[in-house]
C-alpha cells in the first residue's frame, strides 16, 4: 500500500506544482467517471513533469499521466497510484513553419488553429478530435481520413531507463489507433510536428466542414470518452452496433447514444461499473449476431472491477460479468 502522506508531502517539497490527495478523476475526465488518485500532481513546467516522473521511477512507485482525460475510462475504485497532469506542465509551443513544436499538453483544437495561422495545412483532420497531443500521440488518434502518423517527424520522450530522448517517428511504431507508447514505459513530452505551406482559407474551410460533421454525427455535448470500440475493419463498429439495434442501450446512466452507436455517454451519473456492462454487453450481442469480436478504442485505467488484473481481456470475464464468449 502507497503512504499516500508521505509521497504527497515528498512531493510538494520539490516545489514543482499543485499536489492534491485522493483527487476525483471524474474531474479530469471527459466521461466525467472514475475514482480517486492516491496522489494527483499538476506541475507547473516540463522540467517539473520530468522532476517528478524521475522521483516515482526512484521510489519504485506506480504512476500514470493525464491529459484532458478524453477516451479514458477510470475505474470507480480509482487508481493506487501517482497521477501526473500535462495540462500545465507540457503546453509550451514553438511555430516555425513548416513545422510546430508542441508540448503534450497542447489541445489538438489549439495545434489546428495555431497551423492554420501560419499558413500550414495537414492537420485539418485534428479539429474534431478532443484532448491534447499526447494523448493523441498515444493512440495514433485519426479522424477525417487522417491520423498523426501522417504529421509527426520526431518525440521527446521520458523512459524509466534513458530518462529524456528524442525519437524518430519509426521508432514510435504508429498503427491504426495504437503505438510503441503502449507498450513502453514511455511518456510522451512534445512533439516535432511537419507539416506543409497551404491556403489559410482553404484549411479553415476544411476544418468548418469537420467541425460541422463532428456535432451532427457525434453527442457532443454530453460527457463521452469518443469512440467506445475500434473499427474492426472492413467493418465499422458504429453500424454493426446500430445494426443490432443497440442505440438507446442502457446501464445505469450509461447509454448508447442516439446520435452514434459507437459512443457511449453518461447521461446522469454513470460509473465504470455501468459502462462496462454496457460494453459487456453491445460485444456480446455484436459478436453472437455476425461472429466480429469488438475490441475497445477507450482506455482502461485502474484495477479490474472483478478484482481481476487491469487488462480487457480480464475485465470481460471478471466476477459478474456472466460472459462464457468474447
Amino acid at each position: 500500500m502507497m503512504d499516500v502522506a508521505r509521497v504527497a508531502e515528498a512531493l510538494r517539497s520539490m516545489g514543482v506544482g499543485t499536489v492534491r490527495e485522493q483527487e476525483p478523476l471524474s474531474r479530469h475526465t471527459s466521461f466525467r467517471i472514475g475514482g480517486p488518485a492516491s496522489v494527483f500532481v499538476d506541475p507547473d513546467h516540463l522540467d517539473g513533469v520530468v522532476k517528478v516522473l524521475d522521483w516515482v521511477r526512484d521510489q519504485g512507485l506506480p504512476y500514470f499521466i493525464i491529459g484532458q482525460g478524453t477516451n479514458i475510462l477510470v475505474s470507480d475504485r480509482g487508481v493506487e497510484a501517482v497521477v501526473i497532469s500535462t495540462v500545465r506542465g507540457l503546453r509550451d509551443f514553438r511555430v516555425e513553419p513548416p513545422v510546430i513544436t508542441a508540448g503534450s499538453g497542447v489541445l489538438l483544437t489549439k495545434l489546428c488553429r495555431l497551423a492554420e495561422k501560419a499558413g500550414l495545412t495537414g492537420l485539418e483532420f485534428a479539429i474534431s478530435i478532443p484532448g491534447t497531443l499526447g494523448g493523441a500521440l498515444v493512440m495514433n488518434a485519426g479522424a477525417h481520413g487522417g491520423e498523426m502518423v501522417e504529421v509527426v517527424e520526431s518525440v521527446l520522450v521520458w523512459d524509466a531507463v534513458k530518462g529524456v530522448h528524442r525519437i524518430d517517428a519509426a521508432e514510435a511504431q504508429f498503427q491504426y489507433r495504437q503505438s510503441r507508447f503502449m507498450k513502453n514505459p514511455w511518456i510522451a513530452l512534445e512533439a516535432v510536428l511537419r507539416l506543409k505551406p497551404g491556403d489559410p482559407a482553404e484549411t479553415r474551410e476544411k476544418m468548418r466542414h469537420n467541425m460541422e460533421y463532428r456535432k451532427k454525427s457525434q453527442p457532443v455535448g454530453e460527457p463521452n470518452a469518443g469512440s467506445i470500440f475500434k473499427n474492426p475493419l472492413p467493418h465499422y463498429a458504429g453500424r454493426l452496433i446500430e445494426q443490432i439495434g443497440a442505440k438507446g442501450w442502457r446501464e445505469g446512466d450509461a447509454m448508447v447514444s442516439d446520435l452514434h452507436a459507437n459512443f457511449i455517454v453518461n447521461a446522469g451519473s454513470a460509473t465504470a461499473r455501468d459502462v462496462l456492462e454496457l460494453m459487456r454487453r453491445i460485444r456480446r450481442t455484436v459478436y453472437r449476431e455476425t461472429g466480429i469480436v469488438l475490441k475497445p478504442e477507450v482506455r482502461w485505467i485502474g484495477p479490474g472491477e472483478g478484482g481481476a488484473e487491469a487488462t480487457w481481456e480480464n475485465l470481460w470475464y471478471a466476477e459478474g460479468g456472466g460472459l462464457t464468449e468474447p
